[in-house]
């Protein structure tokens, strides 16, 4: 259900808005007037900005990768320059590397399915929350069903 104004003239960061979730959370938001800051490393993100400005939102893309403290910081940054504050932030990104049994995943993979998964909600968390203390928000973690796999593990920890 949209209800056309209910981000009225609130700035939004979406992470991972490149496609699925984050690519849904954003046109949503859009629709109901947000203005986005739209976050991801894939440069598909400017297709989902055009969808957005297309439904009339103020949109901002920011190419990072959110798997670094850096590329948060970069984001967060660049949203308080182009909009002066954050309103809302949904940390989106993630996603399973390898679905297999995690007996047989290596150190280097638990590694890096971390990374991918948990880092960017954490970085992006430390990041906006100096602006956020000082002029309010929310905070929207996503998470995911797979949490109840068996063969996805690492991303499973990560996500819950």
């Amino acid at each position: 259900m949209i209800h056309p104004d209910r981000f009225k003239a609130q700035v939004m960061v979406v992470t991972g808005a490149a496609q699925g979730i984050g690519r849904g959370v954003a046109l949503a938001a859009a629709r109901e007037g947000a203005q986005l800051v739209l976050a991801d490393r894939s440069p598909l993100v400017h297709e989902v900005a055009q969808d957005a400005s297309a439904l009339g939102a103020q949109v901002v893309v920011v190419e990072a990768d959110l798997e670094t403290s850096a590329g948060a910081h970069t984001l967060m940054g660049r949203a308080l320059e182009d909009y002066g504050r954050i309103d809302i932030l949904v940390n989106n990104v993630g996603g399973t590397i390898w679905a297999k049994p995690y007996q047989e995943y290596e150190e280097a993979q638990i590694e890096a399915e971390i990374r991918r998964s948990l880092f960017p909600t954490l970085w992006c968390c430390h990041a906006v929350l100096p602006a956020m203390i000082e002029g309010g928000g929310a905070i929207v973690n996503v998470s995911s069903v797979a949490t109840r796999g068996i063969y996805r593990i690492p991303y499973s920890a990560a996500k819950g």
